[in-house]
């Protein structure tokens, strides 16, 4: 391969690490955003759970709850994490270019079509940014501290980054610390194992397809119910995508989803007094009104077509 060659293939081999990370860290569609999002809403729903249990125990002595408010909270939440997970799933398009998407099969895909340039010192240099020669980094660490003679010094974090991004590819490929080289190449069943769990969730993302985002016939929807799926379900389903997405974030990315964002504030701020008074009812009522006479004029005609 000639030398020009071999520089626009590693251009374009970097370019698609980049992509990796923007997968991930993209602040509108990116799987980190999309994460965050289906775990703040799994515990604001679970919230909502709690407070209609905590009603339900106390009888007629509780203050009564509003179906029609409850029912558009919990419509709005199986949406949400149903459209979520299909998202994650999402296999349709590639990472890349004006119909790409940033879903998890997407980026390990991507990843995978690139094993045979992913080497491991590709791996340490390009995708973790680190230096490759850990004994080095490590004989440089002890001179150091023996030069200090017994005072405090501050270590290079070029160290431990070194050292965990071979302890990745480690695992990535298969080979053990003392069999390292340079050529090592990610071994193909960590992409088999990866599609394996994701193909777990298939079956939602199909319900989504058929039930969700397309107004599916009798035909296109048999065979693709996903029964009763409750909280615990949504949980599993989360628990899966999480794990999935930390792993190859981390290893990819150099990111992961993290857990439960704190909340700035009091996320539970007014939730022990009522939303309006008696007395603003009628307001409500008169907007109710409103708005059916609005609906019941949205009719019209073939002339006016």
């Amino acid at each position: 391969m000639s030398r020009l060659a071999m520089s626009q293939r590693d251009a374009n081999l970097k370019a698609r690490i980049q992509r990796w990370r923007d997968a991930f860290r993209d602040n509108t569609t990116g799987i980190n955003k999309t994460m965050h999002d289906m775990v703040w809403y799994y515990a604001a729903f679970r919230t909502a759970l709690k407070i209609v249990n905590l009603s339900t125990e106390k009888g007629d002595q509780g203050p009564p709850l509003n179906e029609m408010m409850f029912d558009l909270v919990q419509t709005g939440y199986w949406s949400s994490l149903l459209i979520g997970v299909r998202r994650l799933l999402d296999a349709s398009s590639a990472l890349s270019g004006k119909r790409g998407v940033y879903s998890l099969r997407s980026v390990i895909r991507d990843i995978e079509a690139s094993r045979s340039l992913i080497t491991r010192r590709v791996y340490v240099e390009w995708v973790c940014e680190a230096q490759y020669d850990v004994e080095r980094l490590r004989k440089q660490h002890w001179e150091t501290l023996r030069a200090a003679d017994g005072k405090a010094v501050w270590g290079d974090p070029e160290l431990p980054k070194s050292e965990w991004s071979h302890r990745y590819f480690d695992r990535l490929s298969s080979v053990s610390p003392d069999e390292r080289a340079p050529d090592d190449l990610i071994d193909a069943r960590t992409f088999m194992l990866l599609e394996a769990r994701l193909a777990r969730l298939d079956s939602i993302a199909e319900y989504v397809s058929s039930h969700v985002v397309h107004a599916g016939n009798v035909e296109s929807r048999q065979g693709r119910g996903i029964g009763d799926f409750n909280i615990e379900d949504a949980r599993l389903a989360l628990k899966e995508l999480k794990q999935i997405s930390d792993l190859v974030g981390i290893w990819f990315a150099g990111a992961s989803s993290a857990g439960l964002a704190t909340y700035i504030g009091d996320q539970f701020l007014g939730l022990d007094s009522p939303m309006v008074t008696r007395a603003e009812i009628t307001t409500l009522e008169q907007q109710w009104h409103e708005i059916e006479q609005d609906v019941a004029g949205w009719s019209t005609s073939l002339g006016e077509l």
